[in-house]
């Protein structure tokens, strides 16, 4: 009896697995490829979790060095956590750690001291956290420019224009910047917080 309502309990899984793959997602929102970086001179921001408006979690890009210049460093990936469309906004959580932070001993008792001070200053760092606005910070006509131009790419090629957005740490918070960029003609138009120099 048993045996029979653990197979009826896995074909039921198995139907309700099934049936939450098969559902599809709207592809026709802009997608965007998202940069991060770090402007806090001598510090590095470890990011541990950020999620969506929807709850959806987004990527995160580990632990992000200081840049000297933020709209060129840092960590670059695709992003479409919201079923391509823009996110309302991104909630982030992070922890500013000391950099260049002592290099890792190899000799194996130096090791377990570093190690242990690692662990303990790990647990004494805040995490700090903020939620940025994505969605409604980029104009709409930026936007329908990109849809635009994924309606008319090729099957299987990517979009001729594509939406860039920057999220930038600072010690006064996480800035916005987005981008407008064109495969042919580079930078066309962008936006967004002010950075400082």
């Amino acid at each position: 009896m048993q045996k029979y309502l653990l197979q009826t309990i896995c074909f039921l899984a198995a139907i309700a697995l099934c049936a939450a793959c098969s559902v599809t997602r709207s592809q026709d929102g802009t997608g965007m490829i998202v940069t991060f970086s770090n402007g806090i001179k001598g510090k590095k921001v470890d990011v541990l979790r950020a999620r969506t408006a929807n709850g959806v979690f987004f990527p995160t890009p580990g632990s992000l060095g200081p840049d000297k210049n933020p709209m060129t460093g840092g960590a670059t990936m695709g992003a479409a956590p919201d079923g391509r469309e823009l996110p309302q906004w991104v909630e982030f959580e992070w922890q500013v750690w000391p950099y260049p932070y002592p290099d890792r001993p190899s000799d194996p008792v130096a090791r377990q001291v570093w190690s242990d001070g690692v662990h303990a200053m790990s647990r004494s760092l805040p995490i700090q956290s903020a939620r940025v606005a994505v969605q409604s910070r980029v104009p709409q006509d930026v936007i329908d420019e990109v849809l635009a131009s994924n309606r008319q790419r090729a099957p299987n090629a990517l979009p001729d224009k594509m939406l860039w957005v920057y999220f930038i740490w600072y010690e006064t918070g996480i800035k916005l910047r987005w981008k407008l960029k064109s495969s042919c003609c580079g930078l066309l138009r962008e936006g967004g917080d002010e950075l400082a120099p």
